[in-house]
């Protein structure tokens, strides 16, 4: 219905259009960058063009801005680029390569602008404006107002020289070569400008950044937030310049724990050892799932912790070899867990100290190896290793603390 009526009503009515003035100083723009017959213009600059009112995004194409050089062995050569919307206002050409010196020429197409103000210019937009709300909400959507609300530019026409004696940027870089971010850190980054004399300059603000994936961090003006947990990469870009891609890693954290990216579980259960991203020698789910689990034991966090990542570390070991050679990993966390033990309930009862010791222990205990050994060809693992050990004579460790991967005296529980 109300496509219909707006339709018919474009059809019908004359349409009363908002004349602009001419070229640089016609209403509702702004500015002009670089400015009409600047000197010294930077061979890296690009061409602004600001308005006050929103541009009509449909009107803006690949030649709405031309930039020609006027240089004698060069005359009205077409420069190279792409012209785009920096933002609502502004619109912004940006050349393929440095600029050699000399005087440029620029050519700025008709643009539509889009003045939604209350101020209804003339009979037609206020009519409009008053048919299109009997069927709109939000007038804005209505074509038939959005026609009417439209300003039509003039062509922009003038020139800039570029200037012999002006530095080129040479490189750009960025002041960090990867990043490991806490979930619930920002951090910052800068970026340098190095030009053709050896001099360099802060161009943080001005930098374009490059986020192979924005759902893991967004960056304004240097500032990186973190938003999801996972790896990106990051570039910063200057004219045509850009910058060595760097790592940018958001992770969890526990109590001071560390947590690495949750993998993919197809990915991670299609072969036997699965995901390692820290390369720790523990599969990355079971190492989330003991931090997670015992880093908020509410005694011995930091002990529960050490003794059960060194047993998840022998299991992932069996499950690489599972031969009675691999049984001595095995042993070293048993014996970790019982030197431990022994300490806390040496002055202990043996009742008490059998209730100590269930309570406590983590070696062998029945959630982490489901963790472990989940899929058919881990639980295979594990009976070929059993198997191995079938029939052998086993001897016990001596329970001490070199048998530990983690100084658990020294962690004060």
């Amino acid at each position: 219905m109300s496509h219909f009526f707006t339709k018919a009503l474009l059809f019908f009515i004359l349409t009363l259009s908002l004349q602009a003035k001419d070229g640089l100083s016609q209403e509702h723009l702004l500015s002009v960058s670089p400015e009409v017959s600047a000197q010294e213009v930077s061979a890296e600059s690009t061409v602004e063009i600001v308005f006050d009112l929103p541009i009509t995004e449909k009107s803006v194409h690949k030649h709405t801005i031309t930039l020609k050089s006027e240089n004698k062995h060069s005359k009205d050569k077409e420069v190279r680029g792409s012209t785009t919307l920096k933002d609502e206002k502004t619109l912004l050409f940006t050349p393929s390569e440095a600029l050699e010196s000399g005087t440029y020429k620029v050519k700025v197409q008709e643009l539509k602008l889009q003045d939604f103000s209350d101020k209804h210019t003339n009979r037609f937009q206020k009519y409009s404006h008053k048919m299109c709300s009997y069927f709109y909400d939000d007038v804005k959507k209505c074509s038939l107002y959005r026609y009417a609300s439209s300003v039509k530019t003039k062509h922009i026409k003038y020139t800039f020289r570029v200037d012999d004696n002006q530095p080129k940027v040479t490189s750009i870089a960025l002041n960090k070569s990867n990043i490991q971010l806490n979930e619930n850190n920002q951090t910052s980054i800068s970026v340098s400008a190095t030009y053709d004399d050896n001099s360099t300059i802060d161009i943080t603000d001005d930098t374009e950044w490059i986020i192979n994936n924005s759902s893991i961090v967004s960056i304004d003006k240097g500032t990186i937030t973190p938003l999801s947990e996972g790896t990106t990469t990051l570039q910063a870009k200057y004219n045509n310049l850009t910058s060595t891609q760097i790592s940018i890693t958001v992770y969890k954290e526990i109590n001071g724990y560390k947590l690495p990216p949750e993998p993919d579980e197809t990915l991670n259960n299609s072969t036997l050892l699965g995901i390692d991203v820290n390369n720790n020698g523990v599969r990355d789910d079971v190492e989330i799932y003991v931090i997670k689990r015992f880093a908020k034991d509410p005694e011995f966090p930091k002990t529960k912790t050490a003794l059960a990542m060194q047993y998840a570390w022998s299991a992932q070991k069996i499950l690489e070899n599972p031969t009675m050679e691999s049984s001595k990993f095995e042993d070293y966390a048993l014996s970790c867990e019982t030197y431990w033990i022994n300490k806390k309930t040496k002055d202990m009862s043996l009742l008490d100290d059998i209730k100590y010791s269930q309570k406590h222990s983590v070696f062998g205990d029945d959630e982490i190896k489901e963790k472990i050994y989940n899929t058919r060809i881990r639980v295979e693992q594990m009976f070929l290793y059993n198997a191995a050990l079938s029939g052998n004579i086993l001897t016990q460790e001596e329970d001490t603390l070199d048998k530990c991967q983690v100084n658990i005296d020294e962690l004060g529980e």
